[in-house]
């Protein structure tokens, strides 16, 4: 291919792998394609390889196209490179808040208690590989006595694994039994048995999206938010993944449009709820009536505790 139409491809991959929901029309803007191009790139993808599948009107890459899950398991940190950063941070003491701020960052996106433990570490590559042979055969597993705090139960699941996640701390499956794609946990579960099955319920498979304040989920909601100055840099301090979608708004001097899909209300909410005075809800009727009831939820509970 000419150097002109692989920068459109590489182009198109970045814009299929953000989470978003974008349309064709928004997909062939950012590119600089016609549809017919880009449909003509979207089957170039899928002969190499790629999985690309449509949801609600709108195209994603899947991550577990074989090229792209090598980027990711390349960039990953090993156990000894994050015990190293770890204990590095802790060498500079408890007054840094920077140093807090990528220790709490970290903490919550790895699992240090199975990372330190050996023999928890060994359980868990053990699953791991278990658990990545299944899902590239396309095999169902048995989940050995896992235990749910939901149902409150220890027993096994059937399920058709096809995606890990979370640096390999959770897995992504369809439970044959209540036909619900679920995430389950590696650390829940004693082992895992593969079975000669193969999966029957492809179809029904369904990607987990995780939105910048690390709530996951299978649907999407778009807030749109006015920021003053004050939530504008706390917002990309804390969540520097979200940068791009907050642009100056055109209307308001010294003020910004905050546009995002999220998985869950209750992140974004809390960050709306800890600087109310400085927000201003422009999108989203359902979020901003989730906000009222959060706020008379807390008005309630204060009058109760008084």
């Amino acid at each position: 291919m000419r150097n002109e139409t692989t920068e459109k491809v590489l182009k198109l991959i970045l814009r299929l792998l953000d989470t978003s929901d974008h349309g064709v029309e928004w997909i062939c803007e950012q590119v600089g394609v016609s549809r017919r191009t880009l449909y003509y790139l979207l089957e170039f993808l899928r002969s190499n390889g790629f999985i690309v599948f449509k949801q609600r009107g709108c195209y994603h890459l899947d991550r577990r196209s074989p090229f792209i899950s090598e980027i990711v398991k390349s960039v990953q940190f090993s156990d000894n490179e994050l015990l190293t950063i770890w204990n590095l941070l802790g060498t500079v003491g408890m007054g840094n808040e920077t140093v807090n701020t990528l220790r709490r960052k970290l903490d919550a996106a790895y699992d240090f208690s199975t990372v330190i433990s050996t023999p928890e570490a060994r359980k868990k590559a053990n699953i791991v590989k278990k658990l990545e042979g299944a899902i590239a055969r396309k095999r169902m597993v048995r989940l050995l006595d896992y235990s749910s705090p939901h149902s409150h139960t220890l027993r096994d699941r059937l399920v058709e694994p096809f995606l890990l996640m979370n640096n390999n701390r959770d897995v992504r499956c369809y439970e044959t039994s209540s036909g619900i794609n679920k995430t389950f946990k590696l650390a829940r579960m004693s082992d895992v048995e593969v079975l000669d099955d193969s999966w029957i319920h492809e179809k029904e498979h369904k990607q987990m999206f995780t939105d910048v304040f690390m709530f996951s989920g299978e649907s999407h909601h778009n807030v749109r938010l006015r920021l003053g100055q004050l939530s504008r840099n706390l917002f990309i301090e804390e969540y520097p993944m979200g940068v791009r979608n907050v642009q100056p708004d055109p209307t308001y001097p010294d003020h910004w449009i905050l546009d995002i899909e999220v998985c869950d209300y209750r992140g974004i909410g809390r960050f709306v709820l800890g600087l109310y005075e400085d927000i201003e809800i422009l999108d989203d009727d359902n979020f901003r009536e989730y906000i009222q009831m959060e706020i008379q939820r807390m008005y309630e509970t204060a009058v109760t505790e008084k």
